[in-house]
């Protein structure tokens, strides 16, 4: 103990900043190897942690499955995006490694260019991003692979779609752990799969639509009449395209087909110009489908349509031999701000055209039952009633709206356990009668997703097609057959892959940074859209210039004429040296941001610890020596 008294202070100092250096990589090494398993996520929104319906679905996996990642290692060199993306996926993917039990083998492959790997990766599907102008790409995609060879591939992994990452992934486990596709029961009032032949007069020839080539690409179709008395077991989701005229025994069955958790796509109509081009009488929707909605707590008032002047699409008419386009309310082009971003159903999708669309209202909260709004319109949107569709004035339209200030539901999802619509089998309802007991409330969560649209379905509200070999091709410029696909999609998965939520965003946005580049992009715009006005006036008076000259026989314009167009074209060269300095400005003003954000949250918490740690030490420096001296 005098030995230690002996030895200076500042000698103690630097011995006690040794053993905390060793100390700390003591416990480095340590926790290293005696933690190893163990992770703990600190995230706001458990960004690293597997929700609880992934771990579900992880229980259920009956054979082993591989999971091959592969993730070109000069991604940085293309995209710091997609690089940093491409670890989140990995650390996530390990996760699902870590908590399968050892069902789930990850390969993590880097597909270099021109090598074996590559080829594999573009014989899969994989999507390239190119490296500049060479003729080198790179890859980040995935590939999962069941034990007989079935596979799921993404492509290219979007860091725009990396909200739904973890449901996409285990989708495809799920999927691959599937003997058969998923059945969709369809009864519909629209030959939306076509009939005749074209060979045959009769009946008359009508081509399948697009939604349906695209439904039958990836499900197992099953056509169900709407006089039927009971939903074939063997169906998964049941899709009614404009129902009407449903008899109580047909729409007993339907409720029955709910109540034992069945799941169901819904697209009703107030009006529906799929009818009026086919010739028959638009009518009203019947009224048994009220009987529905009342159990759901839900209203649907057939005799209006939403009219939207914000998102509606233009209607070309001609007016004395002019083509004049008019926005026309009823047509509503859905945009990504008026859908909801965190549904696997609408969060990808960026436009859905609808025609004449209803919309959907809560009454009533009822038990066991959520109601989630996927389509909206804007504000700027009125009820209409339906005589005024049945023959309309399209400018009398536009200008007879009078924004009410509401976001109408155009679309929503309902799920949970609903009561049954019926109290008892209706009597004629002999074959339900024998075959099942009357079930009084739903047995498991179902799900009912409800759009206030039929027309949308057709091709010309969403895309064009040509004949290419005799083979139809199709051109989307939105996205209603998607909007269908990913509806049944959903649907037809498991209850905890329905549950599984989307996840808030990994990547934090420097908002204060955001609102810079906003504020300068928009200045640049405006003297860029300057920069464009001028050129074309110059360009104008020197053909104008030009062409008189021409008319009058002389080649040399006059002085006065050369003085006008020099000064206009210096004009322009000081247009293009001040856009240069404003994106110069623009630049250095995102650098210094950047900087100095970056020394903020690097540099900022270890300086504050320092001037505390200084501050103590000079606080007991100074009490000690106030000892000494008062001793």
């Amino acid at each position: 103990m005098k030995k230690i008294n002996q030895i200076d202070r500042s000698t103690l100092g630097v011995l006690g900043l040794v053993l905390v250096v060793i100390l700390f990589f003591a416990v480095n090494i340590i926790a290293t190897f005696a933690f190893k398993s163990y992770r703990a996520d600190l995230t706001q929104a458990r960004l690293y942690s597997l929700s609880q319906g992934s771990l579900d679905a992880l229980k259920n996996i009956k054979e082993p499955l591989t999971v091959r990642f592969y993730m070109s290692s000069k991604l940085a060199q293309v995209s710091e995006l997609h690089a940093s993306y491409a670890v989140r996926v990995l650390e996530l993917l390990e996760q699902y490694v870590a908590e399968s039990d050892g069902k789930i083998r990850l390969e993590v492959v880097d597909p270099e260019p021109f090598s074996k790997n590559e080829d594999e990766a573009l014989a899969l599907g994989m999507k390239g991003i190119p490296v500049g102008n060479s003729s080198e790409y790179v890859y980040m995609g995935l590939v999962i692979a069941n034990s007989s060879d079935r596979k799921r591939v993404i492509a290219l992994l979007d860091p725009t779609r990396e909200r739904f990452l973890e449901y996409d992934i285990t989708k495809y486990l799920t999927d691959l752990t599937r003997s058969k596709r998923p059945t969709i029961g369809i009864m519909s009032t629209f030959p939306i799969d076509g009939q005749g032949s074209p060979q045959l007069m009769y009946p008359k020839y009508l081509p399948r639509w697009a939604v349906m080539q695209q439904i039958r690409d990836i499900f197992d179709v099953r056509f169900i009449s709407r006089q039927t008395l009971d939903i074939p077991p063997e169906t998964d989701v049941l899709m009614l395209v404009n129902p009407k005229k449903f008899t109580d025994e047909t729409l007993y069955a339907i409720d029955q087909f709910l109540m034992r958790g069945g799941t169901m796509l819904v697209l009703i109509d107030p009006l529906s110009e799929v009818e009026i081009a086919s010739g028959d009488a638009p009518y009203s929707v019947s009224p048994d489908m009220t009987r529905l909605f009342d159990a759901w707590g839900i209203s649907f008032n057939p005799n209006v349509f939403v009219g939207d002047a914000d998102l509606a699409r233009s209607s070309v008419k001609t007016i004395d031999g002019k083509t004049i386009q008019t926005k026309f309310p009823p047509w509503i082009a859905v945009d990504a701000k008026h859908m909801n971003p965190q549904d696997p159903v609408t969060g990808s999708l960026t436009a859905v055209n609808l025609s004449y669309a209803g919309h959907f209202t809560v009454k009533n909260q009822v038990d066991g039952l959520s109601v989630v709004p996927l389509l909206m319109s804007s504000q700027d949107s009125q009820l209409f009633p339906i005589k005024d569709g049945l023959r309309p004035d399209v400018a009398d339209l536009a200008r007879r709206l009078k924004p009410s200030g509401k976001n109408y539901v155009l679309g929503i999802r309902i799920k949970g356990t609903p009561p049954s619509a019926f109290d008892e089998a209706p009597t004629r309802n002999f074959l339900a009668q024998r075959t099942q007991a009357h079930i009084a409330k739903a047995v498991k969560p179902t799900n009912i997703v409800l759009i206030a649209d039929s027309d949308f379905l057709a091709d010309r509200y969403w895309t064009d097609a040509d004949d290419l070999m005799g083979t139809k091709q199709y051109y989307p410029f939105a996205g209603n057959g998607d909007l269908v696909v990913n509806a049944l999609d959903n649907l037809s998965d498991s209850a905890s892959l329905i549950d599984l939520r989307s996840k808030t965003e990994w990547r934090r946005p420097f908002v204060v940074l955001e609102e810079l580049a906003q504020k300068s992009d928009k200045q640049y715009r405006e003297q860029e859209n300057k920069l464009f006005i001028d050129l074309a006036e110059t360009q104008d008076r020197l053909k104008s210039l030009t062409e008189t000259a021409s008319e009058t026989g002389t080649d040399l314009l006059n002085r006065e004429d050369m003085e006008q167009i020099q000064s206009l074209q210096e004009r322009v060269v000081e247009l293009r040296k001040s856009l240069r300095a404003v994106q110069s400005v623009l630049n250095r003003d995102m650098v210094a941001m950047q900087t100095s954000l970056m020394i903020l949250n690097v540099a900022l918490v270890p300086a504050l610890l320092l001037v505390v740690a200084l501050f103590v030490a000079w606080r007991r420096r100074n009490r000690r020596f106030s000892g000494f001296r008062k001793g």
